[in-house]
């Protein structure tokens, strides 16, 4: 006699949630499949569930599956139902937060860049615009991940609408249509939200028929906004979205590890004890591969702040995958919760290697090459951004002549550079301009044959949080100079530079560079290379110590940036990037001679902030161009 199959279902009832009407105890904490190689992501999970969480949470990265408008990418390090199989596998269930933005410290918040083409488009809104690329891309992500809901038979219980949205904007609709979507792309799961607990936050961001949740600092003072939480929805067990048990790195600020685990230790064991279902934000760190962090602008103080490759965040498990104190203490509270016996603080075994030193043995100019690493080149009258010219990330050059008039001193003014320009006048390194802080003096005097004037622009990131989130990036504004007319007196002039070549350098390969033996000159951006061999398949991490400013690529694959001023002094290889005959490749955007060999450690350095003054955050000038 044949039995009925019981119909699966997702339930959140006022005292917490029900899997097919048996009582779930929900834990979890957040883990970004796409900050980690797919080779990488078993060992965390496992990590992840051996601690006791029941759930893994993760977004979905908007920008890194439609690089381009109308072209989708859910494969290798982007398979997304890969990831859920893994977890389900593993015997975790999944959170899905599949907004279209995520924040995350990510690149624009997971926004393709390519929306910020239309400088009419009203993101994250009811604008047609806005909703008609949202649309297709969710009716494509539906489909991947139908397959992986709960009520299908895979681990996905519950799906995020939006994220952060009281914290951006007001319009509810857009919440309601995009709630709306999701039903009708065949998401069949409950919704959630996370918000802010301020009641402007929550009652902008929230809807009613989602389980609302807050998000705040992982310790004990955070737990009274909890209470404003069960005044707000009565009917619905307390959520925590985002438990913050670690911190973000920016470039040049200080970073700390095993920060505040007293503090989470008492937050978690208060919070179980109301009941709570907590995420951990992070549960687990990763990197920002590539060109994909993201930047700050807070305030009017700090106004831009890119943010570092390495997104460790401290969290209980670092970002090559290893549990560190904060996850076997906090394993404790949860272990004691749930009256289990005492566990012994070891970590399964973790291999690394250490290699080098490695010489760097050839060189290619990379103002040399632009032409040819460039993706277009055009001829425009003004500066125009990359996202005119349809560039994502990476650099982006504006070449001029400046014709002789007269032999006085000129001081070269450029506005609105995002995020980083270095200047160089008849291919010499002249200075360098930063968002946001104060310029360096760029005098210089035009020879009778005329001069060249050259701009590399670098995008930093895209800021990734609130209304400045449409970050445009090149040079924004007119490039013009300030020529003198006696001592503190300037000619009278508005006059602004025009007549720009201009290359996109997204830099998404470096075929076609010719590297030689010769070293270049001091301060010029050059392609280093260097070959090397090491035991495949086993993690390192590279130290750049004594390099300035670039980003490296590995065996072909960008790892992302380096930056002398700290506090992140290496960039983790996986070890599923590690052959037996290796290339790595770096570009040196301010190359010193003896600079001629790396090394690799066994062992991440994340928290060093240089003693000396790295004048390269803020803006180095070069030479003098009085000629």
């Amino acid at each position: 006699m044949g039995g009925v199959s019981m119909q699966r279902t997702v339930e959140v009832k006022s005292d917490g949630v029900y899997l097919s009407g048996e009582k779930f105890f929900l834990i979890s904490g957040d883990f970004h499949y796409f900050r980690t190689l797919p080779g990488g992501w078993k060992r965390r999970l496992e990590l992840m569930h051996d601690f006791g969480l029941t759930a893994v949470t993760t977004y979905v990265a908007w920008n890194l599956h439609e690089p381009k408008r109308g072209e989708f990418c859910f494969e290798g390090a982007l398979d997304l139902p890969r990831f859920l199989q893994t977890a389900a596998e593993t015997g975790l269930k999944v959170l899905l937060r599949c907004s279209p933005y995520m924040c995350a410290e990510w690149e624009m918040g997971g926004l393709p860049s390519w929306l910020l083409k239309d400088r009419q488009m009203c993101l994250r809104s009811c604008d047609p615009s806005f909703l008609e690329p949202l649309t297709e891309y969710t009716r494509i992500l539906a489909e991947k991940i139908k397959p992986y809901l709960y009520t299908n038979g895979g681990p996905i219980i519950l799906v995020a609408v939006e994220n952060e949205y009281g914290s951006f904007g007001n319009d509810r609709r857009y919440l309601q249509l995009l709630s709306q979507l999701y039903r009708d792309c065949g998401l069949d799961v409950p919704f959630i939200t996370a918000n802010g607990p301020d009641p402007f936050q929550y009652h902008n961001g929230a809807l009613p028929e989602c389980w609302n949740g807050v998000n705040g600092s992982a310790n004990p003072g955070f737990l009274k906004e909890m209470d404003l939480l069960k005044e707000y929805q009565p009917d619905k067990p307390l959520l925590v979205g985002e438990a913050w048990d670690g911190s973000i790195m920016s470039w040049g600020k200080q970073f700390t590890l095993n920060k505040g685990i007293e503090e989470n230790e008492e937050y978690l064991r208060q919070a179980l004890q109301m009941g709570a279902a907590v995420n951990f934000y992070m549960f687990c760190g990763g990197t920002n591969f590539g060109f994909m962090n993201g930047a700050l602008a807070v305030d009017q103080k700090e106004n831009y702040v890119p943010l570092t490759t390495s997104y460790d965040y401290d969290s209980p498990i670092s970002e090559e995958g290893t549990p560190r104190e904060k996850y076997f203490r906090l394993r404790d509270v949860l272990d004691s919760y749930r009256d289990l016996p005492k566990r012994a603080h070891i970590a399964p075994e973790y291999q690394a290697q250490n290699i080098g030193p490695v010489r760097i043995t050839e060189y290619a100019s990379f103002l040399d090459h632009a032409a040819i690493l460039a993706e277009r080149r055009v001829r425009r009258g003004r500066t125009v951004c990359m996202e005119d010219l349809d560039q994502d990330y990476g650099f982006i050059r504006y070449t001029t002549h400046i014709d002789y008039t007269d032999s006085r001193i000129r001081h070269l003014k450029i506005e609105e550079p995002a995020d980083r320009a270095c200047v160089y006048l008849n291919g010499k390194y002249a200075g360098c301009l930063m968002r946001d802080c104060p310029a360096p003096d760029i005098a210089f005097t035009v020879p009778p044959e005329g001069l060249e004037l050259s701009i590399l622009v670098e995008n930093l990131g895209r800021i990734n949080y609130g209304y400045r989130i449409y970050d445009r990036k090149g040079i924004l504004g007119a490039v013009h100079v300030a020529i003198e007319a006696g001592k503190d007196r300037y000619v009278y002039n508005f006059a602004n530079n025009t007549g720009f070549t201009i290359e996109t350098l997204p830099l998404k390969s470096l075929d076609g560079l010719v590297y030689g033996l010769q070293k270049p000159e001091n301060g010029l951006p050059v392609f280093c290379r260097a070959r090397f061999r090491a035991q495949p398949g086993i993690d390192t991490f590279l130290d750049m110590k004594g390099w300035n400013k670039g980003i490296v690529f590995f065996n072909g694959f960008h790892l992302g940036r380096y930056w002398s001023v700290g506090p992140q002094r290496t960039l983790y290889v996986p070890g599923e990037l590690v052959q037996e005959e290796n290339i790595v490749e770096i570009l040196e955007l301010h190359y010193e001679a003896r600079e001629n060999e790396i090394r690799f450690l066994d062992h991440s350095i994340l928290t060093e902030m240089p003693t000396n003054d790295y004048a390269f955050l803020k803006g180095k000038s070069g030479q003098d161009f009085i000629i």
